[in-house]
């Protein structure tokens, strides 16, 4: 998990797109904006994902910037276990929030990239 924020957070869609389960992986991945800053990476819990899993859970907040404000993405990621390697399944958005906000939006918010799109319709298709 910790790999592919970093990931996230210099831009290396190859990693990305190697930790992530190839029969759900998208042939580009279009989220990658550059105006996005991802910054902390904090880890709520986890179900399994231990040596002997072969499926894990992991719940956790990402913080980024956005056009000089802070955002905080609450989501819930799937991995399974293959080879001895984890890989990306899939996840839910929990909610997308300013950080100074106390709100949960979910999906329905609108998208924090600034296409006065829904978050569903914009940035959170691409990755579920």
């Amino acid at each position: 998990m910790r790999s592919r924020f970093t990931a996230f957070a210099i831009k290396d869609q190859n990693y990305i797109l190697k930790t992530w389960d190839p029969t759900k992986q998208p042939a580009k991945i279009e989220f990658l904006k550059e105006t996005i800053q991802w910054k902390q990476l904090e880890i709520i819990g986890k179900k399994k994902g231990g040596e002997k899993d072969v499926k894990g859970i992991v719940e956790f907040k990402a913080y980024y910037l956005l056009e000089s404000h802070q955002y905080r993405m609450h989501e819930i990621s799937r991995f399974h276990r293959s080879q001895g390697y984890w890989y990306y399944l899939d996840g839910t958005v929990k909610s997308i929030a300013k950080v100074d906000q106390d709100t949960n939006k979910g999906k329905n918010a609108p998208c924090p990239c600034g296409s006065e799109k829904k978050y569903k319709r914009c940035c959170g298709k691409a990755s579920f």
